[in-house]
């Protein structure tokens, strides 16, 4: 995969406004800025680029979560947030569309992040407590940092993509401690994220007749899915519809028997993953 396709990669997994608030819609003042910086940019942090501001600017096509036929809690609302996992190289960012308290999404979904993921293939390098308040200014999002350590690159790529998405910008994201702001601001890494990523089912989704997977991958594919039982053993499989950089596929699991199974996504070596129950 070339630059360009990761710098695209990456507008996919930003989910406009519009698109962020219609899964909303379906559910139901920035820090001063200090005199005296507190610390540096972490070593090989992307920072903002004519290159990377320009791909930004164009509107993805990843598709958020189908929450049409469920009904969610009264109080909620649906925010996307990025969590860490292993694919077929390294350790990457992957995203889940979880419900959280209605309220103010980028807070939010800030707060989501420092507990476990949904998906145990997932986890988090933060804990309840490592973030204060988080702010946006128009020009930039500010969040209010507990603990003086940057050096895990990954993690801030967490909070980097988990605000940005919630916003439905690519603003610069500071990092304030104590009152102080960061000296450097940190934009997404699109070599962070994970190639394909699943929207849709969500984890522990239980499953009658079909379901409708969908998901983000990069442009051309193919992507290609598959069912598979506890022991590994493929009972489903197929291709999905390709639109730019969304992908779809109707999954039909009439035939298998109640039980668990593994929904899989897949371009080349790197995969996603869901649990399914089928009833």
């Amino acid at each position: 995969m070339n630059v360009s396709d990761l710098l695209h990669d990456a507008v996919d997994d930003i989910e406009p406004a519009d698109r962020i608030d219609a899964i909303r819609a379906r559910t139901a003042s920035a820090p001063t800025r200090a005199a005296r910086p507190w610390f540096h940019a972490a070593g090989g942090v992307v920072l903002a680029t004519a290159a990377t501001v320009a791909a930004f600017a164009v509107l993805d096509d990843s598709p958020p979560p189908d929450h049409g036929s469920m009904t969610m809690p009264t109080g909620t609302q649906v925010v996307p947030v990025y969590f860490t996992g292993r694919d077929a190289a390294a350790d990457r960012l992957f995203r889940e569309f979880d419900t959280v308290p209605a309220g103010d999404p980028a807070q939010a979904a800030l707060d989501r992040l420092q507990q476990p993921p949904t998906d145990p293939d997932y986890a988090t390098s933060w804990t309840p407590g490592a973030f204060g308040k988080v702010t946006v200014d128009g020009r930039a999002i500010n969040v209010e940092l507990d603990v003086n350590d940057l050096s895990d690159r990954l993690a801030v790529q967490q909070v980097v993509y988990t605000v940005q998405a919630a916003v439905g910008e690519r603003l610069p994201v500071y990092f304030w401690l104590e009152g102080q702001r960061g000296n450097a601001p940190y934009m997404a890494d699109p070599g962070v994220l994970s190639p394909v990523l699943i929207s849709d089912p969500s984890d522990g989704l239980a499953v009658h007749g079909h379901v409708t997977a969908r998901g983000a991958a990069p442009a051309g594919g193919p992507v290609r899915w598959e069912v598979r039982r506890d022991d590994g053993t493929v009972v489903a499989h197929g291709a999905a519809t390709i639109s730019g950089r969304a992908w779809r596929a109707r999954v039909g699991v009439h035939d298998l028997p109640f039980g668990f199974y593994t929904f899989v996504a897949s371009v080349g070596p790197d995969s996603d993953t869901r649990t399914i129950i089928v009833r």
